[in-house]
């Protein structure tokens, strides 16, 4: 009887183990999405469709497709409506299903819709193409740039710092009839956290602005201070040893991300190098295959391309 018990038990357990995103989640496999716009034979005035669908019970996600003459140009995961792109004038298909951990639905019948271009710019977008949004650097020497508007005569070009006073503009460029500005060490003078902005103007309308963050940052990571093993700390050879290290306080005014480069070597200038690699976290763990002496260090290098100084060498005994 015990034995029956166990291998019931056993069998519920795989059940659970296997069927709980089923027991969870909502069976919507059968439902189907109603959509509001863009509908068959729409045709959107502008760059900017919003795309808007009923949503469904039990849903926790929706993957939308767009084509253009057949070839998908977008295919994206969102949790809910709307779905806002931006998209050059031509004919397009679109559909939609909606998912969850267990079970989707079946994408809705490809909705044919077409854009057109506008001369009103009111609610038209900007891409703005490069630098990135949020990226760190530490080049002084920019080069922004951004897509064309169809029907835009100019274009407005705006640069802001962030400072703990406020934000400022350094530099505004009106009336630009291409789609690129370059900026040097005489405007980014300095370590900050910058906003660059662009709108489309035409005679009769304007699009607001568009914008994305940077930062400049030219101060290298700080040496590291070795936390463990402690210099000349003695281990066995079977041991799992932890290597740990702290930067510290940044000393520049951003705080890039720091990625520590670390080395282990069997000789003190590190001609030979036996282990190294890259981390984001703080420490690494390592078994030695032979006892002897060994030596390590750690530099940091940073999100925006700066590079530190290694730290003074780590030592450590490793013995039969």
């Amino acid at each position: 009887m015990k034995k029956n018990s166990s291998i019931i038990g056993a069998v519920f357990a795989l059940f659970l183990l296997f069927s709980c995103d089923d027991i969870l989640e909502k069976d919507i496999s059968d439902m189907q999405l109603t959509v509001i716009s863009p509908n068959e034979g729409d045709t959107i005035a502008g760059n900017t469709v919003q795309f808007l669908w009923n949503t469904i019970e039990g849903a926790n996600n929706y993957t939308i497709q767009i084509y253009n003459n057949n070839l998908l140009v977008m295919d994206t995961l969102i949790s809910a409506p709307p779905y806002i792109d931006v998209l050059a004038s031509d004919s397009y298909q679109w559909r939609i299903k909606g998912e969850n951990e267990a079970y989707e639905t079946q994408y809705n019948f490809p909705i044919n819709f077409e854009v057109i271009s506008s001369t009103d710019l009111t609610n038209q977008a900007v891409i703005l193409n490069s630098p990135s949004d949020n990226v760190y650097t530490n080049e002084s020497s920019i080069i922004f740039s951004w897509s064309s508007v169809p029907s835009a005569d100019s274009y407005t070009f705006e640069l802001l710092r962030k400072s703990s006073s406020g934000t400022v503009t350094v530099d505004l460029q009106e009336g630009l009839f291409t789609t690129t500005v370059t900026l040097d060490e005489n405007v980014l003078d300095r370590d900050s956290e910058y906003i660059w902005r662009v709108k489309a103007v035409n005679e009769t309308s304007q699009t607001i602005f568009f914008s994305r963050t940077f930062f400049i940052d030219t101060v290298p990571p700080p040496v590291p201070s070795l936390i463990s093993p402690k210099f000349e700390e003695e281990f066995d050879l079977t041991e799992i040893i932890t290597f740990s290290w702290d930067f510290g306080n940044d000393p520049g005014i951003i705080d890039s991300a720091i990625n520590s480069v670390y080395e282990i070597a069997t000789n003190s200038t590190f001609s030979n190098v036996i282990e190294s690699g890259v981390s984001f976290p703080t420490t690494i763990t390592y078994t030695f295959n032979e006892s002897g002496t060994y030596y390590w260090r750690v530099r940091g290098e940073d999100a925006a391309g700066n590079v530190g100084s290694f730290n003074s060498n780590g030592k450590l005994i490793v013995n039969e």
